[in-house]
């Protein structure tokens, strides 16, 4: 899943809002891996319950794509309609209710949860933004979980270039990060910068 560029969100939405199929279709695509896992991992549903809250969110966006202000990453603004729905529908079935808080208080462990998959969604995309050869070092070494001596023989640069290249690339990738995600670095996260 790739959340795009602000540009790209903005064509996206355009053309949804214009009825076009193939965009809504578009949206669906880049977006149900996000959300579905949202339910599953951040709300402990079961693969059907995490369905049909997708379904039921990008039915709600639908419904309320006009009033998206673009402020912020489309995607944070579908996992908010998600969690609503999520938390509607344990509330509706009665499921968990020792879980149960108030939206201003989650579960610790399903906000951990929550917060994890935003986290990957943000470096996700912030990975995209990335000049190939950045992006491409970051994936092996991160990712692929490759070591520096494999990482070098694919790129057919010494080990020391390699280690040089992760560090350089990933101060980038802080900053845009850091842009895209409010500041949410300076506040602890993500913490998957690291290794």
């Amino acid at each position: 899943m790739t959340s795009g560029t602000p540009a790209d969100e903005a064509e996206l939405i355009r053309r949804c809002l214009a009825r076009d199929e193939e965009a809504w279709a578009a949206m669906v695509e880049r977006y149900a891996g996000y959300l579905y896992a949202l339910a599953v991992r951040g709300f402990r549903f079961t693969p059907q319950e995490a369905e049909e809250v997708m379904q039921d969110t990008f039915a709600q966006a639908f419904e309320h794509l006009r009033e998206y202000r673009g402020t912020g990453p489309l995607a944070a603004w579908l996992g908010t309609i998600a969690r609503n729905v999520a938390r509607q529908r344990l509330r509706t079935r009665g499921r968990h209710p020792e879980t149960l808080l108030p939206d201003e208080a989650p579960d610790v462990a399903q906000q951990q949860a929550i917060e994890t998959i935003e986290d990957a969604l943000l470096i996700h995309g912030a990975l995209t933004r990335l000049e190939p050869s950045c992006e491409d070092v970051l994936r092996r070494f991160f990712i692929k979980e490759q070591k520096y001596d494999e990482i070098a023989s694919a790129l057919q640069v010494a080990p020391g270039t390699v280690a040089s290249r992760i560090a350089r690339c990933l101060v980038r990738l802080r900053k845009i990060v850091q842009d895209v995600g409010g500041g949410r670095e300076e506040r602890g996260g993500p913490r998957h910068l690291s290794k």
